[in-house]
């Protein structure tokens, strides 16, 4: 056999390896075999119409997840679960994207999940606020024993209709919202954006940046945690000093990008927080049509690290920990489900700062090019932000 030729066979065989395991994991949820005991290797070779090789690949991913185990001359068991509870359970998980952070989030959720034996009923809204009720209430109706949300703001704050759900005596657990809402009771896990503005504030200033800008891509989600903790830590860093530049835009254009950079030129700015990647790449291709150099002339971080490091100049990013949030999620759920009196939790989690290409020393006193100056630093009230 050719080299291609054995590859795609070896896929072949891991394709039907991780589907049939998908199956036992469902099985096994839904408690198709009574007693624990799975079927032998050779029942579930002819159930399936795959290979006994394949059962036995299948059923050591499970082994090593946990889930079963073999005893020698009798068969493979469902293991016990540490939570003690129940297999067979379900959770429904309601996401806006299925594109862009969340598959990471839904990952966490998933892999903890499976360690519990308990089977993921996974919904996406496209950030459609009815379509979100309308998931939630549809995965409690089909008996979902909990629900991880990540509902849509309503001008700031969580969504009403979440307390409906508290009637219906279904746990629920937010997954990155509640930090805005201090007094909440409701138990959540979500990153702490604006701490991680911080961090790349403390990186920037390291570098001897001063003059610090922020652009935005306008959301009432992430986009206000991440200004405020700019704002707040360059003003204790840096005694007096607020961002050199504020603007918020909907979505960005090349054209609004490179608007942007005229204006950072003509505040002496070094330096740019960008909300998210896709705006920081924006401004480094803006910057670099400009003739400045990244990060020579201008320093760049992005935030989300989704695609950082796919820019022409590999972006430094806030890196928010998506998926444990998943992960820390199922263990606050699975927790309350085996026992509902236990003390609320609610779990704040740290980006981290990722180094890459786009954030240096500082080179001069400002931005300059093509003969421009850079104005001296200027007090007063910020821009005004355009912000939803």
């Amino acid at each position: 056999m050719n080299p291609s030729g054995e590859n795609a066979g070896t896929a072949a065989r891991g394709h039907k390896t991780r589907r049939l395991a998908d199956e036992l994991r469902r099985g096994i949820a839904e408690l198709r075999w009574p007693g624990g005991r799975l079927p032998t290797e050779q029942d579930l070779a002819q159930d399936q119409q795959v290979s006994v090789n394949t059962v036995r690949r299948a059923v050591d991913l499970l082994v090593q997840e946990g889930l079963v185990y073999r005893r020698q001359g009798s068969g493979t068991y469902v293991a016990d679960r540490p939570t003690g509870l129940a297999a067979g359970y379900a959770v429904g998980v309601v996401v806006p994207s299925l594109t862009y952070y969340y598959p990471r989030v839904i990952a966490g959720v998933e892999r903890q999940l499976n360690a519990h034996g308990a089977r993921m009923l996974l919904r996406c809204t496209d950030w459609d606020p009815a379509v979100e009720r309308g998931a939630a209430e549809d995965l409690v109706q089909a008996g979902v024993r909990g629900l991880i949300l990540v509902p849509t703001l309503d001008r700031g704050a969580l969504p009403s209709w979440l307390g409906e759900l508290d009637r219906g005596g279904v746990p629920l657990v937010l997954a990155e919202r509640g930090i805005d809402e201090p007094a909440t009771p409701r138990e959540f896990v979500c990153s702490h954006h604006a701490a991680g503005a911080r961090e790349a504030v403390e990186h920037l200033v390291g570098l001897g940046h001063r003059r610090i800008a922020y652009l935005e891509r306008t959301s009432p989600h992430t986009a206000p945690q991440v200004r405020a903790g700019l704002a707040l830590a360059l003003g204790q860093m840096v005694p007096g000093t607020e961002p050199a530049l504020t603007r918020s835009l909907p979505r960005w254009t090349a054209e609004d990008a490179e608007e942007f950079v005229r204006d950072a030129v003509a505040r002496g700015v070094t330096a740019v927080l960008c909300f998210a990647d896709r705006e920081a790449a924006l401004l480094v291709g803006a910057a670099r049509r400009r003739g400045l150099e990244v990060p020579g002339d201008l320093s760049v971080i992005g935030y989300d690290d989704e695609v950082a490091d796919l820019c022409e100049v590999p972006l430094t990013a806030v890196s928010p920990a998506k998926t444990e949030v998943g992960l820390r999620a199922v263990d606050i759920l699975t927790g309350r489900i085996a026992d509902p009196s236990s003390p609320r939790r609610q779990e704040i989690l740290l980006p981290r700062l990722v180094l890459r290409d786009s954030t240096g020393q500082r080179a001069g006193e400002g931005l300059r090019c093509g003969g421009e100056p850079a104005l001296p630093h200027r007090t007063g009230g910020l821009p005004p932000a355009h912000d939803a």
